[in-house]
């Protein structure tokens, strides 16, 4: 026959089911709880979070992720991260989409790059991403997390300094060509008066001077628009050069400032 154990090892047996048992509730309730304080670290971030696997499905997403991208968790998770954050219906690939996942998974380290998104109700997004491996017991990357700072209201904001910049600059131009070419215009104005007065009969060279002389009054009117300008505006020059748009950038004051 086989052994029996007696009642008192079955006793000591069943009191170390019991002490067991326990430790497992406790260890259970410690990760509640630390789940608990996970979430409520994810949810007061300003940062969008993403978990992703290998195919690019959208495994788990924070609360702020799915307010500016989804709508609700179900139509996020199981989707691909292409699909909900640019609508694509493939993995990014273009130099202004290049896809921090990948990145990761090829390299296994953290990576930032900087996308343009489509939020919940089709607005652009300036996001910078920021991208970290997580791995599996035997090693091997299982899933990567991204963290999507939205820099949208920054990027207006550097832009607008920016085309201030621009416009001080172009001002200060301005105000020095209007100095430099107004008192030789007016001096030869003078001059282009006086040889009226004396060639008035010669009718060719009078026709001459007369076209030089609206020449100059066109000057004079570039002149008085520069001395008008007030936002920066650019339009295609050659070979990809912006300049100035002197007509855009300029408050015309009357009709007289037209060329």
């Amino acid at each position: 026959m086989g052994y029996k154990p007696t009642y008192e090892e079955l006793a000591q047996k069943v009191r170390e089911l019991e002490k067991e048992t326990v430790e497992h509730k406790k260890v259970e309730i410690a990760l509640r709880k630390l789940q608990y304080h996970l979430d409520q670290i994810t949810i007061g971030m300003h940062e969008d979070i993403m978990v992703i696997d290998r195919d690019f499905v959208i495994k788990d997403v924070n609360d702020g992720f799915i307010i500016n991208y989804g709508g609700n968790a179900k139509r996020v998770i199981g989707s691909t991260c292409y699909d909900v954050t640019q609508g694509f219906d493939k993995p990014c690939s273009k130099p202004e989409h290049s896809c921090p996942a990948a990145a990761v998974f090829n390299t296994g380290k953290p990576v930032r790059v900087e996308q343009v998104h489509r939020g919940n109700s089709g607005e652009e997004l300036n996001v910078e991403i920021y991208a970290f491996p997580v791995f599996a017991e035997d090693g091997n990357i299982e899933r990567v997390v991204e963290m999507f700072h939205n820099v949208t209201d920054h990027k207006k904001i550097k832009q607008k300094r920016m085309k201030i910049e621009k416009l001080e600059g172009a001002l200060e131009m301005a105000a020095a060509v209007c100095h430099e070419l107004g008192q030789p215009l007016q001096a030869l104005y003078v001059h282009f008066d006086d040889m009226l007065e004396i060639i008035s009969g010669n009718d060719a060279l009078y026709s001459e001077v007369e076209g030089i002389m609206d020449n100059a009054h066109r000057m004079g009117k570039i002149i008085k628009k520069l001395q008008n300008i007030a936002r920066y505006e650019t339009r295609d020059y050659v070979q990809g050069i912006k300049i100035i748009d002197i007509d855009k950038a300029t408050e015309l004051y009357g009709s007289d400032t037209k060329m």
